[in-house]
Formats: C-alpha cells, sequence, structure tokens
C-alpha cells in the first residue's frame, strides 16, 4: 500500500447521463479519471491493488443525486486548483464536483459517520391529499414491518425506526412525461436513517409501505411476478430505472407491493381494478454525516 499523504473529501452530483451506472461501473470510470488527470491516488494493499476511493454509500442504479459524498486518499500533496483541473481533464460524464476538502488523513472512516439522507420524487396518478394524509399515518404508526428479499432469503425488519421524516412537496413539472399530462402528480419528500448497526433506510421501501396504505399498485411489467413490483423504480414510459433488476427477484405473496413505476397510457394504469401509480425522476438529495445533523 502506498503511503497516505492527503486526504480529500469530495462532494459531487450525479445527472442524467450516469443515472444508470452500476455502482461498480461508477467506480471504474471514476479511477479511469484519476488516470487520465495524472492524480497520484494512494493505493490499497493486497495482490490487486486499488486506488482508494471511499464512498459514503452506494447510490442506486436510476437514482440522480445531489450532494454525494466520497474520500479520495492521495500519495503525494496537491493544491484544491490543482486537483479540481485533474479531476475536470477526466471526470465520468454525468459527475460533477461540488465542493473539495482537505481533511485530515486519520479523521475517521466515512461511511460510519452517515446518518441520514434525503429523497425526492414525483408521483403520478394519485393526489396530494391521499399522499400527505398516508404520510402522517406512517408517521404516527408504532411500527412499519416490512420484508427484504436476497435472492431466495427475506428477512423482517422494522421500517419505522429508518424513517425520520415524509411529507408532501410540490411536484417537480419538469418530471411528468408528455403521456401523463393531465394526470395528478404529487411531490414526495422523505429523510431516512443511515446506520451501519442497525440498517438504512430504502426510499422503495417507503413508497411501498405508502403504496400499501393508499391501496394501489405499481408494476414494472409482468402483473404475475409481483415481488419484481416490491423493490423496482423504473422510469416512465420504460421499464428502464431499477433499483434492484427485477430479473433478480423471486415471485413473493400478494399484498407486498411497492415503488415501481407503470408505462403506458392512462388507460393501462390499472391492475385488477386496482390504480396503478407511477415515481418519476427520484433524486437523492443529500447526504448527511453526524456533524451535520442530529437524528
Amino acid at each position: 500500500m502506498s503511503e497516505v499523504r492527503q486526504r480529500w473529501r469530495l462532494v459531487f452530483a450525479r445527472d442524467e447521463e450516469a443515472r444508470y451506472l452500476s455502482h461498480l461501473d461508477a467506480v471504474r470510470l471514476w479511477e479511469r479519471a484519476f488516470r487520465r488527470g495524472g492524480i497520484p491516488v494512494a493505493k490499497s494493499e493486497g495482490f490487486s491493488p486499488r486506488p482508494k476511493l471511499v464512498f459514503a454509500a452506494p447510490l442506486q442504479l436510476g437514482m440522480l443525486a445531489e450532494h454525494e459524498l466520497a474520500d479520495l486518499f492521495l500519495a503525494d500533496r496537491l493544491t484544491a486548483p490543482d486537483l479540481r483541473d485533474r479531476l475536470a481533464a477526466g471526470m465520468p460524464r454525468g459527475y460533477r464536483v461540488l465542493e473539495l476538502y482537505d481533511i485530515w488523513v486519520g479523521a475517521r472512516a466515512i461511511a460510519p459517520q452517515l446518518v441520514a439522507a434525503d429523497y425526492r420524487m414525483t408521483l403520478l396518478n394519485v393526489e396530494a391529499v391521499h399522499v400527505e394524509r398516508t404520510a402522517a399515518r406512517l408517521l404516527a404508526a408504532e411500527r412499519l414491518p416490512r420484508e427484504r428479499r436476497r435472492e431466495a432469503k427475506s428477512a423482517p425488519y422494522d421500517l419505522r425506526p429508518l424513517l425520520l421524516d415524509l411529507r408532501v412537496a410540490p411536484a417537480d413539472p419538469a418530471a411528468v412525461p408528455p403521456h401523463a399530462a393531465g394526470t395528478p402528480a404529487t411531490g414526495l419528500w422523505m429523510r431516512l436513517r443511515h446506520s451501519q448497526d442497525n440498517g438504512a433506510g430504502r426510499a422503495e421501501e417507503v413508497v411501498a409501505a405508502l403504496a400499501d396504505e393508499l391501496g394501489l399498485v405499481a408494476e414494472v411489467g409482468s402483473v404475475d411476478n409481483e415481488e419484481a413490483a416490491v423493490v423496482n423504480v423504473v422510469e416512465a414510459g420504460a421499464a428502464t430505472l431499477a433499483m434492484t433488476p427485477p430479473a433478480r427477484q423471486p415471485a413473493g405473496s400478494p399484498g407486498r407491493r411497492a415503488a415501481a413505476l407503470a408505462a403506458g397510457s392512462p388507460e393501462d394504469r390499472s391492475v385488477s381494478g386496482r390504480v396503478v401509480f407511477e415515481i418519476v425522476r427520484p433524486v437523492r438529495e443529500r447526504l448527511w454525516l453526524a456533524d451535520e445533523l442530529s437524528v
């Protein structure tokens, strides 16, 4: 491992051009940017040393971002203008560096300091008054039992301690696709807890609980694979924005439905007599560290 002489905290955004990149693909593009810019990144130990770049939290596929955090460790010191210029020379398309902070090399790791994240999105085909009432019920609940599935396993957990705030917000007019013109649109904002010990709140699970309370359903493709709708968010008009790829989800029991976007015309937005609602332009607004926010 090369000696670490400097540590920079990067504040960056992810735009439309990069929203469908997986976390691993994004890491590879960042590493390529460091090589192109001639940035003296420190390397990790082991048989396959990697540049030392540590993200506070992976960004889900299809999610835009406005205030992400990562720590970059350098083997040689650079000034802020020099580092900014070198990053600009090879930055992956769809990423923007907003701020640079020179922090102490021995400071705590960034991931354990993460305490919360803010998200916003626009819901189509549902009235704001209904969302507002349902959000209030979720916040007033003592428990919100949910299940997380991974491959053939499922684990029950309580979503309520991870849900710090949930409110109706103005809908983003630019997020409403042409096929949904005239459809009710409601903005949704939430703050979710992030904890390495107790887990992290997921925006799609909050919308899942909201959908269940509203008696709505959102689907991605086949209506028979209900569990695929539990963990997916896709862009209106095409099933392309998946929080977790639908093909990897096993079929589940009815009633565990959630965050997904339904493509098609308003006439198509019903499944077995239930209303299908759409989620468009999900954004992670900000990651919060412990010294910035008390939860």
